[in-house]
């Protein structure tokens, strides 16, 4: 039988050196040391707020192959945590408080003193939340109420919920994410509403940013099931209105972004550092990334009032949208609105093959695009 030969990457620091006090250890936080030439693989260990640290059992008094757990149960050292092991290695999901260096201050360790530390690994929840996500009873009820979840998290204003799941669809998150979500659930309550699809409540968005993720996301308005309305002004700013034509109108005060600049002040100085100055030192560019999401979920706790002025308002409101017949194109063969159909010599054309100007929207609003 083949053996190996593992190097520890460093070792445990706190104050236990019984092993008989698993519970105290893991609710006392522990340091962990690494050597000096394994320091390089912290970087941006920060992104990880859950790790996975194997250790070894150094005190282990053999490798038992059964034994009693603590609640009497027999079981195989395979179906439990004892530290009774054929191979004494341990493994533990920490919390990460404080990264220094070659230092790592954690919570839930429950290794004792001086342990050799094996690994260090970034927790992976991929299949819990794959099993999660895949339960019959909990997809039954979104299967008949899809925004179930997200109603109510607007009602209990868990605005950190909504960031981290609407981070999901935006790709990032940023402080324009953050005002989207503040604005939109502030409005959603204060109308006391949700959306359902069928145009009974509509956003109209005065920008296409990441504020209107935030909108779009937590209202429940997109443009797929056209309760999402385009007003091309270039402010961060949004209506919601009722089918009756009741709505609240919110738009960012001109020193919302110096508010948010002064509470976050570090990272407007990394900002210059590593994007104005493009110092992309890894030790740099990490404290950035750091300091971006601290600012981007602070933005969540900053009070309304001094980002936004809202005001109610009497909104006039467009008709529900038309259902459009399909008609294919004579030339490309491609299926077109009816309603976008330009007609050529009695031949029903898309504005492609027709060669006629367009509207698209891009990060500069929406403008006509000719052929040439």
């Amino acid at each position: 039988m083949e053996t190996y030969q593992i190097e520890p990457v460093g070792y445990v620091v706190n104050d236990f050196d019984d092993p008989g006090h698993r519970n105290k250890i893991k609710e006392s936080p522990s340091t962990i040391l690494l050597y000096d030439r394994f320091t390089e693989g912290l970087l941006n260990i920060e992104a990880c707020a859950f790790l996975d640290i194997v250790y070894y059992l150094h005190k282990s008094e053999g490798g038992q192959m059964s034994g009693r757990t603590p609640s009497g149960d027999v079981r195989g050292a395979f179906a439990s945590r004892s530290p009774a092991r054929p191979n004494p290695i341990g493994i533990t999901t920490v919390k990460l408080l404080v990264h220094d260096h070659n230092k790592l201050l954690v919570k839930g360790l429950d290794a004792i003193n001086g342990s050799p530390v094996i690994d260090i690994k970034c927790c992976d929840t991929s299949l819990f939340a794959a099993e999660m996500d895949s339960d019959p009873v909990h997809n039954s009820i979104l299967k008949s109420d899809p925004r179930i979840e997200i109603r109510n998290h607007i009602a209990g204003n868990r605005t950190e919920i909504l960031m981290l799941k609407a981070g999901q669809m935006h790709g990032h998150f940023c402080p324009g994410l953050a005002m989207g979500i503040m604005a939109a659930t502030w409005a959603m309550n204060e109308l006391s509403t949700d959306s359902d699809g069928m145009e009974d409540l509509l956003s109209i968005t005065e920008t296409n940013n990441c504020f209107s993720d935030g909108v779009q996301f937590v209202t429940g308005c997109s443009f797929g099931n056209n309760a999402l309305i385009f007003k091309d002004t270039g402010k961060t700013a949004f209506t919601l209105a009722k089918r009756d034509g009741n709505g609240i109108r919110i738009c960012s005060k001109p020193g919302s972004r110096k508010v948010i600049q002064e509470a976050f002040p570090d990272y407007q100085r990394l900002f210059e550092t590593v994007v104005a100055e493009q110092d992309h030192d890894p030790a740099l560019v990490a404290e950035y990334k750091k300091s971006s999401l601290e600012r981007a979920f602070g933005t969540l706790s900053l009070p309304l009032d001094k980002l936004f002025r809202m005001n109610r308002i009497q909104v006039d409101i467009p008709a529900y949208a038309p259902v459009h017949e399909s008609i294919v194109c004579s030339v490309c063969g491609e299926s077109v609105m009816d309603s976008r159909i330009v007609c050529q010599e009695n031949r029903p054309l898309c504005a492609d093959c027709a060669k006629t100007p367009y509207s698209i929207l891009t990060g500069d609003g929406i403008r006509i695009l000719s052929h040439t």
